[in-house]
């Protein structure tokens, strides 16, 4: 319909360049007021009463942190936090696989999450991008090849411990032995990433794929709830997966 409405007003501009005389009509103009209009009125009570519903479930308070958690730093407490809950995630979602690893890009972590109260909504915040949580087999050699990322750019991961000096990889380990570049390794992401994006190129053609339709925010969500109903709260904490010295 609207290509229609634009091609024949299009239709008419192209006529009216192409006429030399131009005669001016008078044009008679109705007014037309919104606030008498009975199904205006009932779509803002509906907007209204769909915006309560939404409130109540945005927010909610999902878990305690007793601290602000932050992506500051080589090694954040942040990534930290998002990598426990995808791998708490992926545990349920991929059953019968072993996690090895967890990767999350430090640029897909958008706000840090407050001290105190955390709310569905500022899991949304961090996260408010439509990636699924997904589960990716690569082998050692392509790790490796995927090591200079991560440092580059800082990203968040699990699993594995990197040491760098002087802009040097001294060490890379994954889960406390050395990366074998013939060993197939289980590793969870989003599927953003394990489609190249954020120059993860390293995840792209796998040995072995499975997905799910469980969002990467939903996955944090389901991890704060575990928190809460276990009494617990989110404790900020680096570990020195990442160290970085010159």
């Amino acid at each position: 319909m609207r290509g229609r409405i634009l091609y024949l007003f299009l239709s008419v501009l192209l006529l009216a360049s192409c006429s030399k005389h131009y005669l001016k009509q008078k044009e008679n103009f109705s007014h037309y007021s919104l606030k008498e209009n009975n199904e205006s009125q009932i779509a803002k009570v509906t907007i209204a009463e769909y915006k309560v519903k939404v409130d109540e479930q945005t927010e909610k308070v999902i878990a305690v942190s007793s601290d602000i958690l932050t992506k500051e730093s080589a090694e954040s407490t942040l990534g930290n936090f998002v990598c426990d809950a995808l791998k708490y995630s992926g545990e349920r979602e991929f059953k019968g696989f072993s996690i090895d690893a967890v990767f999350i890009n430090r640029g897909g972590l958008r706000v840090n999450l407050p001290k105190g109260d955390i709310k569905v909504v500022n899991i949304f915040e961090l996260m408010p991008f439509e990636n699924d949580l997904i589960l990716v087999k690569i082998k050692g050699e392509k790790l490796l090849e995927g090591i200079q990322t991560i440092i580059e750019k800082k990203h968040s991961f699990s699993g594995l411990k990197i040491k760098v000096e002087n802009d040097i990889l001294m060490e890379a380990t994954i889960n406390y032995s050395l990366i074998d570049k013939e060993k197939i390794y289980t590793i969870v992401t989003s599927d953003y990433l394990a489609n190249g994006g954020d120059n993860f190129l390293f995840l792209k053609d796998p040995v072995g794929v499975e997905k799910s339709k469980l969002k990467i925010r939903e996955a944090i969500i389901n991890y704060c709830i575990f928190l809460t109903e276990n009494k617990k709260q989110i404790v900020p904490y680096t570990d020195g997966r990442l160290q970085i010295s010159k």
